[in-house]
Order: structure tokens, then sequence, then C-alpha cells
């Protein structure tokens, strides 16, 4: 909960600039997801690689001042934390680990001659189909799996439409935020009905045309859905 606070702390604090909630929320979405995965390690099986991102992101956030900057800092942490979870879901899955480890080549291969925008934009659209495997496998009996091959679909459809990086940022961003708020609701039946109101938030948000504005909103979702899982699995564990 001190994150949450941290978090609102910050976002009042930087009313009127839209870069600088932008900021704010990517890189708090960051730091849920680090906790998250943390978590998530009750064997301690991940703590070293999970400390050792966690360190990277705190080296970035204090090193980067410019926007773009602290907009790839905020992005790839939100992927390496990605990857993490789906190393976390699929351990022992042998075609889901190869999977994961191709999405980390092909990261490679496409931030080397990327602007700072792009770059942005691979990471958010690499940590997507990371995201997709790991609440597929939240849904053994397939009752979301209508709902987790629509949200692909979208994906895959507007990645065929985008005609700059700015688009294909905000696509993965939101496609993000749209399976996050499936895996919340499949992490736990209770936690539907909170995913399902940030849910219906972020869609009345979707009007503007503003692309930082969408961005703002789109992590700001990020942070809030992670949150929401991890607060509460945090309170499992602790009396589990």
């Amino acid at each position: 909960m001190e994150l949450w606070r941290r978090y609102l702390e910050q976002y009042a604090d930087h009313e009127g600039s839209v870069e600088e909630q932008v900021v704010v929320a990517s890189y708090h979405a960051a730091e849920v997801l680090g906790r998250l995965t943390s978590i998530l390690d009750r064997e301690g099986k991940y703590a070293r690689v999970i400390e050792q991102r966690t360190g990277y992101f705190r080296q970035g956030s204090q090193q980067a001042e410019l926007f773009g900057d602290c907009l790839i800092t905020g992005t790839f942490t939100i992927y390496n934390h990605f990857n993490t979870l789906a190393h976390q879901f699929l351990m022992g899955n042998a075609a889901g680990e190869q999977l994961i480890r191709e999405v980390d080549r092909q990261v490679h291969v496409r931030v080397e001659a990327a602007g700072q925008v792009e770059r942005s934009a691979v990471a958010l659209n690499a940590a997507f189909p990371l995201l997709s495997l790991v609440t597929i496998s939240l849904d053994p009996e397939g009752t979301a799996t209508d709902a987790i091959r629509e949200v692909e679909r979208r994906f895959v459809g507007a990645s065929a439409q985008t005609k700059c990086a700015h688009d294909r940022l905000i696509n993965g961003l939101y496609r993000l935020v749209e399976m996050m708020q499936l895996f919340v609701a499949l992490s736990d039946s209770a936690l539907h009905g909170r995913a399902m109101e940030i849910a219906a938030r972020f869609e009345e948000e979707d009007r503007t045309r503003d692309p930082l504005l969408k961005l703002r909103n789109g992590f700001c979702r990020l942070f809030e859905l992670t949150h929401l899982v991890a607060t509460h699995l945090e309170g499992v564990f602790k009396t589990g």
C-alpha cells in the first residue's frame, strides 16, 4: 500500500504535466510488477533475477532525465518483469519456455537500430505474448478462451494497421491492459468486479485522441490492475 500512496502523491505532484504523469504511472507499473513476481517466488527460485532486474530499474530511473529515456526505462522494466512472470507460470513447459526465449531474442534484435519510442514499443509489444501465455495458463478449462483470443486478434489487427512507433506503443500498452483484466479476473473470481470497474473506466478514457493522454491512461490502468492482484496475493500468502 506504500507503493499506492507514493503513486497518488507523485501523480498529484505532477498535475499539469502529462509527460511527467506518464513517467510516474509507467514507473509504478514496473515497480508493482516486480513486486508481483517477488510475491509469487515463494521458494526463491527467481530471487536473483528479480533483484537484478529491480536493480536495473533503480539505476535507470535515477539516471534517466529526458522523457524518452524515462519511457525506455519504464517499458523495458515492464517487459523484464513479464518475462520473469512467464517463466514462473510456464516452468516445466518446454514449448512455452522456448517461446519466451524466442521473444527475448527478437527483442534484442529489434532494438539495435531503433529510436526511443520504437524501442519502447518493441518492449511492450514483446510483453504482450508473454502475458497472453500466462493468462492462458490460468484458464485450464478454457472458460476465458474466447475473450483471450479476442484480445489477441485486436493486437494482431492493430499491429498490421499501425503506421508509426507511437501507434505501436499504444497498441502494445492497450492490449496489455486488456489482457491484464483477464489475468486479474482469472487469478481470483472475487476480483472480477473490480477488474471490470477498471476496464469500464479505461474504455471511457479512450475517447481521447491525444497520444500522451492515451499513454498516461494505459499505464495508470496497468498499474491499478497489477496492484490489485499483487495486493490480494500478498494477503493470501501472508495468511496461507
